[in-house]
């Protein structure tokens, strides 16, 4: 098997042997602490889009405690990723620059999204300088007077101009990051610009485009009532929006247009392998993860308040103005959502448009990649690709049946080499002990197959990978890919 200039070692295994019905452990899924968090600076904005339920739920707003924010940043655990906004408009922060620093200092992308337009000339160099991995401007349409329409507050040629100054203040210092990109909310009234939308991100050399849907979680007082039947995407206006975004594929080709809503899939099925599955979960079914985790990811309103996401964004586990985050991270009312979330016992989440979902069936002793995704790759995959690996991030877990007891365990794969001629390592454990470790010391990515001795024959065991550098396509070639990847796993079987 080849992956780009890696060739893997054929491995003919014996089929994986099957054992009681798979469940989920909820318990030992959690990440010690939350890998993904989304930071809500503050809850105010000048703008006032039309699609907006900030102003209806939080009235003036209010700036999230500075002081909140260090502690929590001091608590977090190497982190994978840092999204400074929620609802208000972050560039009004009065110390966004400190913010970015501290969160781009734990190693975690770090994400941004702005209206952007009146953003002040000093922050926008600041913000160039900060270390932000991304930042993604809200832009729903190329028409000056519907951009006062739908913002009601700023102007497309302002947005225009700052956006100039952006990319010329980068390329002069001659840095990768921040990545640019544009955000579209898509609504009846706005779809026709999608394709000039989507021109403007081309002329400038972005690569991609992500478009949101209007979603009807809360009532605002514009009506959208021709996309919208109570919470629910049209069917009308799903029709609609898949033909627009075909006819820009296939205009541009080479453009990436990324619809982030999987409502629009016309044909979702479940299956034994887990995907996205945006009906109501039907009995029997169960929820794998979704967009936004519980296992892993966690959002903090500028109040304090800490939330499992934006579904549940009304409902506060915990505060960190008199708790710690991981006191409400690991505290019972988190964990009780997450062992009713995994069943499908939460409403929100079984008619949740972004779960993903499975059919149970029993745990297997052996992973193979090139089956597809396996609900027994528990937490920190990224999606599958359909090749023959699936890529993890820098920690993720996977279990395995293990019915016979057997004492070894056998594991193919791919590890990255680290930047800058650093060597790159894979530790690797079972049950929480020991099991070994894999060393890339090249320039290239290298393949690996390899037998270990285990720490623990029981009947359920749970590895953990833990890549000691990641590697993120985006920054190293020509990619567009900004994954930060850990190992690409091939195959993993317990063994005699």
């Amino acid at each position: 098997m080849r992956i780009g200039q890696i060739e893997l070692p054929l491995w003919t295994a014996k089929p994986a042997q099957p054992s009681r019905e798979f469940a989920i452990d909820p318990d030992f899924l959690v990440a010690p602490m939350p890998k993904v968090l989304w930071i809500e600076l503050t809850s105010k904005c000048p703008f006032d889009c039309i699609f907006c339920t900030r102003r209806t739920r939080f009235g003036p707003g209010r700036h999230l405690d500075f002081d909140v924010f260090e502690k929590t940043i001091a608590e977090l655990e190497e982190p994978d990723f840092i999204g400074l906004n929620y609802s208000g408009e972050s560039i009004y922060y009065p110390r966004l620059l400190e913010a970015i620093r501290l969160a781009a200092g734990t190693g975690a992308a770090t994400e941004l999204v702005s209206a952007f337009s009146t953003i002040p000339q000093p922050l926008l160099r600041g913000i160039v300088e900060s270390g932000l991995d991304r930042l993604a401007i809200s832009l729903h349409t190329m028409d000056p007077e519907q951009y006062g329409q739908i913002y009601k507050f700023g102007s497309l040629d302002l947005l225009k101009r700052r956006v100039s100054e952006f990319l010329e203040l980068k390329s002069a210092r001659g840095l990768q990051k921040p990545r640019l990109d544009f955000c579209f909310v898509a609504m009846s009234e706005n779809l026709h610009q999608l394709p000039a939308v989507a021109e403007y991100a081309r002329s400038l050399g972005l690569a991609e485009l992500s478009i949101h849907p209007i979603i009807g979680r809360h009532l605002v007082p514009h009506d959208f009532s021709r996309e919208l039947a109570g919470t629910q995407l049209r069917s009308g206006f799903k029709d609609e929006l898949r033909t627009s975004v075909e006819a820009i594929r296939q205009a541009q080709p080479a453009f990436t247009i990324n619809v982030l809503n999987p409502d629009l899939d016309p044909n979702p099925r479940l299956s034994h392998s887990p995907g996205y599955y945006s009906p109501l979960l039907p009995q029997g079914a169960r929820i794998y993860s979704c967009d936004q985790s519980p296992f892993e990811s966690v959002h903090i309103l500028a109040g304090g308040d800490v939330v499992v996401c934006e579904v549940h964004d009304e409902v506060s586990l915990g505060n960190l103005h008199t708790q710690t985050l991981r006191d409400v991270w690991t505290g019972e009312r988190y964990r009780e959502f997450r062992r009713r979330y995994v069943t499908g016992a939460v409403p929100a989440c079984r008619s949740c448009v972004w779960k993903q979902a499975y059919l149970p069936a029993p745990l297997k002793s052996s992973i193979a990649a090139s089956d597809g995704m396996s609900p027994q790759l528990l937490r920190g995959w990224h999606e599958h690709t359909g090749d023959g690996i699936v890529w993890s991030k820098k920690r993720a877990l996977a279990a395995l049946g293990n019915p016979r007891h057997q004492g070894r365990v056998h594991i193919a794969g791919v590890l990255p080499h680290a930047a800058g001629g650093a060597g790159n390592s894979l530790t690797i454990t079972c049950n929480r002990q020991p099991v070994g470790r894999i060393e890339n010391g090249t320039d290239a990515f290298a393949s690996f197959d390899e037998i270990f001795r285990l720490p623990d024959n029981g009947g359920c065991l749970y590895f953990e990978f833990v890549a000691g550098r990641l590697y993120r396509p985006s920054l190293h070639s020509a990619s567009t890919d900004s994954r930060d990847l850990g190992v690409a796993l091939a195959r993993i079987e317990v063994c005699g």
